[in-house]
């Protein structure tokens, strides 16, 4: 096999960025740059000549929230397969390895083609894995680390391209190699790149400002952005603002301020929702109690913040923390909460698999948020005499959609378990099926979006920002399509015009957020420019 070699650059067709040779093993250097694309991604394509089916090998070291694969078949730089290592941090101190291949096909997505759980494979930091690939017509077959395997079968890896490599973030490629059928290098269309679907909705903020969106909502005849700021990332003072956009998001207002009439010191920042009665509120949840605070009709001038009686802790807990509020069709609103468990083994690293344990609860409004019912658990596991048990101590965050009058689906992102976990009710939230493994892997679930024409959507992390989507009512997910890096994935949907949503999510570097508008299609979703 022919070694790719690395070295300045030579033979290679680099896109997204520069790369860097560090004793031998291949990085991509200055990773935090937007680039085209999607944030942070790297590739390089060797020119040498058109592989079909090939025997390749390759090491390569990963850390918590990066990626790293093998380009093979590539006919533009904007259309080619990869098989790649998806990592985050969550998988990572889980033991959860996983391998996929995804394709880019014009549009500056990766669609996944197949992810799969591999066995055996550490997932903690290592030296390196190696990788040995081989494809043979339509069947690609990898063993990682001599134990793990994944095997994938799809009918257009049938074919000639150029080989590369792909990098995310702070992996790296220590080596590789490639040999098989090959032929003279197709000359590639000029002035191809992966297309740019993102912009960023809030401009003008000083440099080094990490935006983190929360809530967007209908407001009046405008759509209402709300997010946090930070300077520097992590050890800054926060600061909330809104935004306001009376174009369906295409154009923004300057970042304000919420004022209030009341002389009172607007002290917390909260869950922005637009309420069955129309009204633009927040909820506020901190240690002194929850609080709404109203904003009208339009969001524009809110009144300091209310107590209200939210349920207290079941058993087992301190706190719950509300979020995300659903609206249902019988105008009720019902509010999901996750909290830590006494039953933590105090002073475990959370690498202890196992060791650190939270619970999921729902509760119900039917006047606008002020007055409430119990948490309810939504593990509604029963043992084998029927008596309920307590519930599953793997729960965080959800995010739930109502598919028909009264029936409620909710993905749940766990803390161990390699899957989201899953759970229906059938009548309005007040009780709940027992969890079982969901349909998919996926952390940062901010949010669940039901299009008007009935079509599911959750975005969530793993890999990158990922979005899946059902159109049977979530009975059945389509493979899921990564459409930026976003390391955080965490952010807001909302419909603005049939079937045409706006995202607003968090970026992978502390930096600006970002926003796309995805049409939804019965072929599956696709970019669309702002």
């Amino acid at each position: 096999m022919e070694r790719l070699r690395f070295g300045d650059g030579t033979g290679w067709h680099f896109e997204n960025g520069a790369w860097v040779d560090v004793e031998g093993a291949l990085k991509a250097a200055v990773p935090r740059q937007d680039g085209d694309g999607l944030q942070g991604h790297h590739y390089a394509f060797h020119l040498g000549a058109d592989y079909g089916d090939f025997r390749a090998r390759m090491r390569f070291s990963l850390t918590p929230h990066s990626d790293a694969g093998l380009v093979f078949h590539a006919v533009a730089p904007d259309d080619f397969f990869v098989l790649h290592f998806p990592e985050c941090g969550q998988a990572d101190r889980a033991q959860h390895f996983w391998a996929a291949v995804s394709r880019m096909s014009g549009d500056g997505w990766l669609r996944i083609v197949q992810m799969d759980l591999v066995r055996r494979v550490s997932s903690t930091t290592v030296a390196s894995h190696e990788a040995d690939i081989q494809l043979a017509g339509d069947r690609l077959f990898v063993r990682i680390d001599g134990r793990g395997v994944f095997e994938v079968a799809d009918p257009s890896f049938v074919g000639y391209g150029r080989m590369g490599l792909f990098l995310f973030n702070n992996a790296s490629i220590v080596e590789a190699s490639v040999g098989g059928a090959k032929r003279s290098a197709k000359l590639w269309p000029a002035g191809k790149s992966p297309r740019t679907s993102w912009f960023h909705p809030v401009s003008g903020m000083e440099p080094g400002t990490w935006q983190r969106p929360g809530q967007l909502v209908r407001a009046g005849d405008d759509l209402l952005l709300s997010f946090t700021t930070q300077k520097p990332a992590y050890s800054g003072t926060t600061a909330e603002f809104v935004s306001r956009s009376s174009d369906n998001g295409r154009n923004w207002s300057p970042p304000e301020r919420v004022t209030t009439h009341e002389a009172e010191a607007w002290d917390g920042w909260g869950y922005l929702h637009r309420w069955p009665d129309g009204t633009v509120r927040m909820l506020i949840s901190s240690e002194k109690g929850a609080r709404i605070a109203d904003g009208g009709a339009d969001g524009k001038l809110w009144h300091a913040p209310k107590p209200i009686s939210m349920p207290s802790a079941p058993g087992g807990l301190k706190r719950v923390y509300p979020a995300p509020l659903v609206n249902l069709s019988d105008g009720s609103v019902l509010a999901f909460g996750y909290g830590g468990h006494e039953s933590t083994i105090e002073g475990a690293s959370i690498f202890t698999w196992g060791s650190h344990h939270c619970q999921a609860f729902a509760a119900r409004t039917a006047d606008n948020g002020a007055t409430w019912s119990d948490w309810v658990n939504i593990d509604g596991t029963r043992d084998s005499t029927g008596k309920p048990v307590d519930g599953s101590l793997d729960l965080t965050e959800i995010c739930a959609a109502e598919v028909s009058p009264g029936r409620i689906v909710a993905l749940i992102r766990p803390i161990y378990s390699p899957w989201m976990w899953e759970t229906w009710s059938e009548d309005g939230g007040r009780s709940w099926t027992p969890c079982v493994r969901g349909p998919f892997p996926g952390y940062a679930t901010s949010n669940m979006l039901r299009t008007a024409s009935g079509v599911l959507l959750v975005a969530h992390r793993l890999p990158g920002c990922t979005i899946h989507a059902s159109f049977d009512d979530g009975i059945s997910w389509d493979s899921g399509v990564q459409i930026d890096s976003a390391i955080w994935a965490m952010g807001s949907m909302i419909e603005v015009e049939p079937d045409r949503v706006l995202y607003v999510y968090w970026d992978s570097f502390e930096s600006s957020m970002r926003a796309q508008f995805i049409r939804v299609t019965r072929r599956g979703i696709l970019p669309e420019a702002p």
